[in-house]
C-alpha cells in the first residue's frame, strides 16, 4: 500500500516537471520570436528611414542649387537662407550619425523619425521660400517689363514731339526767310561826274553792282538781319578777299561751310527794304558771274551777269 502511494507521487512530480519544462520552452520560444520580430521591425523601419533620408537629401541638394540664384538680392534674405541651410546641415549630420550605427534602439529609432520629420519640414520651408522668391522675382520682372514698355512708349512720344517741334521750328525758320523775287547784277563804270553806267565789257567794268528788294515779312523779328552775298567767277570759284569782309558761313543743306564774298547787314522793321552791294575786286575774266544771297544758311535769291 505504501509502495503504491510512493509511485503515484513520483508520477505526479514527473508530470509536473514535464509541464514546467514545456512552459519554459514555450516562454523562451515566445521571447525569441518577439525579440526577432522586434529586430526585424527595427531593421525594416531603419531601411525605410534611410530611403526617406536619401530622397530628402536629393531634394535638399536640388533646392540649394535653385536658391543660389537669389543670394545677393537682400542682406536679410541672405541671412534667412544661411540660417536655414546651417540648421538643415546640422540635422542632416545628426540623422546620418544615427542611421550609420549598426544597431538602433527603439528610442533612437523614434528620435531618428522625429528628426527626419523636422528635416522634411525644413526642406518644405526652404521650398516655400523659393516659391516666394520666384513670385517676387516674376513680379519684379513684370514691373521692369512694364517700366521698359512705358519708357519705350515715352521715347516714342518724345521722338514724335521732337519731330513735331522740329517740323514747327523748320516751318517758323522757313517762314522767317526773305523772298528775293529778283537779284539784279550789273557791271558798272563810274564817270567823273559820279554817274554810274552799265557796261558789258569786263575790261571797262569798275565793279559789280548787286541790288534787290527784300519784300515784307511779319514772321522775321525786327532787328539787324545779316545777308551774305556770294559772287562766283566764270571759273566756278567764289570771289573772296579776307580784308574786304569775305568769310565763311554754315549752310542748312550741307555739313560743309560755304565762302561768301561780302556781308550786308540791314535794319529790319518787317517792311520791304532796297539793298545795294558793290564789289570791285577780282573782276577780270570774261564770262558769267553768278550771285547768290544767303540768309541763315539758305539761298534766298540768285542773279547773274555775262561780261565779254
Amino acid at each position: 500500500m505504501e509502495s503504491n502511494e510512493k509511485s503515484t507521487v513520483s508520477k505526479r512530480i514527473y508530470v509536473a516537471t514535464i509541464v514546467l519544462l514545456i512552459c519554459i520552452n514555450c516562454g523562451t520560444l515566445y521571447l525569441l520570436y518577439t525579440t526577432s520580430s522586434q529586430k526585424t521591425d527595427v531593421i525594416s523601419q531603419k531601411t525605410a528611414l534611410e530611403k526617406d533620408f536619401k530622397n530628402l537629401n536629393d531634394t535638399l541638394d536640388l533646392k540649394k542649387t535653385e536658391i543660389q540664384q537669389y543670394i545677393g538680392h537682400s542682406a536679410e534674405l541672405d541671412k534667412t537662407i544661411a540660417d536655414n541651410q546651417m540648421m538643415m546641415d546640422k540635422e542632416k549630420k545628426e540623422i546620418a550619425g544615427l542611421l550609420h550605427k549598426g544597431k538602433l534602439t527603439t528610442a533612437e529609432l523614434s528620435k531618428a523619425k522625429g528628426m527626419i520629420a523636422m528635416y522634411e519640414a525644413s526642406i518644405a520651408d526652404m521650398t516655400k521660400q523659393i516659391g516666394d522668391l520666384t513670385a517676387q522675382n516674376q513680379a519684379l520682372t513684370n514691373d521692369n517689363h512694364d517700366l521698359a514698355s512705358n519708357l519705350d512708349q515715352e521715347r516714342v512720344n518724345t521722338a514724335r514731339l521732337t519731330d513735331v517741334n522740329k517740323g514747327l521750328s523748320q516751318k517758323v525758320e522757313a517762314g522767317s526767310l526773305l523772298q528775293l523775287a529778283k537779284v539784279d547784277v550789273e557791271a558798272i563804270k563810274t564817270r567823273h561826274n559820279g554817274k554810274e553806267v552799265a557796261v558789258k565789257r569786263v575790261k571797262a567794268a569798275d565793279e559789280l553792282k548787286i541790288s534787290f528788294e527784300t519784300g515784307g515779312n511779319k514772321v522775321l523779328d525786327p532787328g539787324t538781319v545779316s545777308l551774305y552775298v556770294r559772287i562766283i567767277n566764270p571759273k566756278g570759284e567764289t570771289i573772296a578777299v579776307a580784308d574786304q569782309g569775305s568769310g565763311t558761313i554754315p549752310t542748312a543743306d550741307s555739313p560743309n561751310p560755304v565762302q561768301y564774298t561780302k556781308k550786308a547787314d540791314i535794319d529790319w522793321d518787317q517792311k520791304s527794304k532796297k539793298v545795294v552791294v558793290y564789289w570791285n575786286h577780282n573782276i577780270s575774266d570774261p564770262g558769267v558771274y553768278k550771285v547768290q544771297v544767303y540768309q541763315k544758311g539758305y539761298v534766298v535769291g540768285e542773279g547773274a551777269v555775262k561780261l565779254i
